[in-house]
Protein backbone atom coordinates (compact mmCIF):
# COMPACT_ATOMS: atom_id res chain seq x y z
CA UNK A 1 0.00 0.00 0.00
CA UNK A 2 1.40 3.33 -0.86
CA UNK A 3 2.04 5.54 1.83
CA UNK A 4 -0.01 8.25 0.89
CA UNK A 5 -2.79 5.89 0.60
CA UNK A 6 -2.32 5.01 4.45
CA UNK A 7 -3.36 8.52 5.20
CA UNK A 8 -6.72 8.30 3.48
CA UNK A 9 -9.79 9.25 5.13
CA UNK A 10 -12.30 8.59 2.69
CA UNK A 11 -13.42 5.43 0.79
CA UNK A 12 -16.13 4.05 -1.80
CA UNK A 13 -18.71 1.19 -0.93
CA UNK A 14 -21.74 0.49 -2.53
CA UNK A 15 -25.09 1.11 -1.70
CA UNK A 16 -28.75 0.67 -1.94
CA UNK A 17 -28.56 3.02 -5.09
CA UNK A 18 -25.26 2.92 -6.38
CA UNK A 19 -22.09 4.00 -4.55
CA UNK A 20 -21.03 5.85 -1.21
CA UNK A 21 -18.03 8.35 -0.10
CA UNK A 22 -17.61 7.77 3.36
CA UNK A 23 -15.72 8.53 5.96
CA UNK A 24 -13.33 5.59 7.09
CA UNK A 25 -13.20 6.55 11.39
CA UNK A 26 -16.61 7.36 11.49
CA UNK A 27 -18.67 5.14 8.59
CA UNK A 28 -20.77 7.89 7.82
CA UNK A 29 -21.31 9.22 4.00
CA UNK A 30 -18.93 12.15 3.55
CA UNK A 31 -20.63 15.85 3.37
CA UNK A 32 -19.66 18.24 0.13
CA UNK A 33 -22.18 21.31 0.98
CA UNK A 34 -23.85 19.29 3.37
CA UNK A 35 -25.36 16.96 0.28
CA UNK A 36 -24.35 13.25 2.25
CA UNK A 37 -22.36 11.82 -1.16
CA UNK A 38 -24.45 8.70 -1.98
CA UNK A 39 -26.05 6.93 -4.50
CA UNK A 40 -23.55 8.02 -6.91
CA UNK A 41 -21.91 6.20 -10.30
CA UNK A 42 -18.97 4.28 -9.61
CA UNK A 43 -16.87 6.78 -11.42
CA UNK A 44 -18.28 10.11 -9.80
CA UNK A 45 -17.71 8.27 -6.46
CA UNK A 46 -14.00 7.29 -7.15
CA UNK A 47 -13.58 11.02 -8.30
CA UNK A 48 -15.11 12.02 -5.84
CA UNK A 49 -13.24 10.35 -2.89
CA UNK A 50 -9.69 11.20 -4.85
CA UNK A 51 -10.68 14.61 -4.42
CA UNK A 52 -11.43 14.56 -0.56
CA UNK A 53 -8.56 12.44 0.31
CA UNK A 54 -5.85 15.25 -1.85
CA UNK A 55 -7.57 17.96 0.20
CA UNK A 56 -7.73 16.33 3.34
CA UNK A 57 -3.62 15.06 2.88
CA UNK A 58 -2.86 18.53 1.88
CA UNK A 59 -4.22 19.64 5.53
CA UNK A 60 -7.58 21.75 4.38
CA UNK A 61 -8.97 22.20 7.90
CA UNK A 62 -12.68 22.82 5.99
CA UNK A 63 -12.54 18.93 5.92
CA UNK A 64 -12.07 18.79 9.43
CA UNK A 65 -15.86 17.69 11.36
CA UNK A 66 -16.75 20.55 13.43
Amino acid sequence: MPNERKKDRYAVRKDANGWTVFEIFSGEPARVGGAPQTGMSDADAQHQVDLLNKRSREGDSSMRKG
